[in-house]
């Protein structure tokens, strides 16, 4: 999907480096502070069976946007896929109503991460439609389009011009939602004294990086 070297390179380091911090909190789901205390009596949040699964879901999350930046990433099957992330919808908009499941996180987070990963639903639907008017008539964009196409394969397909749109809102969308993320993890890093506020940095500079990679993914295939 995406035609800049340079660019793909960029993106694969960002989210290379947010699927590791996932495998992390998946392994070992150590205490963590929370990155939006809401007030100092806080305490740190204990790994539950709740955070190994939503790490488990941005490490599928960052494996798959990686391969979205290559070519040989087209090869994959969009079904599962669309499978796994929209399972990944109803998980994180159920943390959203319920945020006892996963405490220390603010209803706004898990939202976000719900909208994250409906994101990742409408590039892999709107696959076709994007490459469909990209100059490279190559075999990998034939063979997405005929192999698993969502968009392409329905009758009366949205034109790639009202896809380039919703692209651009969403692309906006998570470049500006990363800026919060990157203040938090600059504002923690800053002061961290123990383990689980280091911990809380690292979290919000991958989150950060995960939302401002799928927002200039978003906007280079515009």
């Amino acid at each position: 999907m995406v035609e800049s070297l340079l660019l793909r390179w960029i993106l694969t380091a960002l989210f290379t480096a947010s699927a590791l911090w996932g495998l992390h909190r998946l392994v070992r789901a150590e205490p963590i502070s929370p990155v939006w205390p809401r007030g100092v009596e806080d305490q740190d949040v204990p790994g539950t069976p709740a955070v190994r699964i939503s790490a488990a879901g941005h490490v599928v999350m960052s494996a798959a946007m990686i391969a979205m930046c290559w070519p040989w990433g087209m090869a994959i099957p969009v079904a599962p896929q669309l499978v796994v992330f929209g399972t990944m919808v109803v998980w994180f908009l159920a943390l959203t109503a319920n945020v006892r499941w996963c405490t220390g996180h603010r209803r706004w987070q898990q939202a976000h991460h719900a909208v994250m990963a409906a994101g990742m639903c409408w590039m892999l639907a709107a696959m076709p439609a994007l490459m469909s008017h990209q100059p490279t008539g190559s075999d990998h964009v034939h063979h997405h389009s005929m192999g698993a196409g969502v968009l392409a394969s329905a009758p009366g397909t949205a034109p790639a011009s009202a896809v380039a749109v919703v692209c651009l809102a969403l692309g906006g969308y998570f470049v500006l939602t990363s800026l919060p993320w990157l203040s938090a993890a600059v504002d923690i890093g800053r002061n961290a004294r123990t383990r689980p506020q280091r911990a809380a940095a690292y979290e919000a500079a991958c989150h950060a990086g995960m939302a401002v990679g799928m927002g200039a993914m978003l906007l280079a295939v515009a």
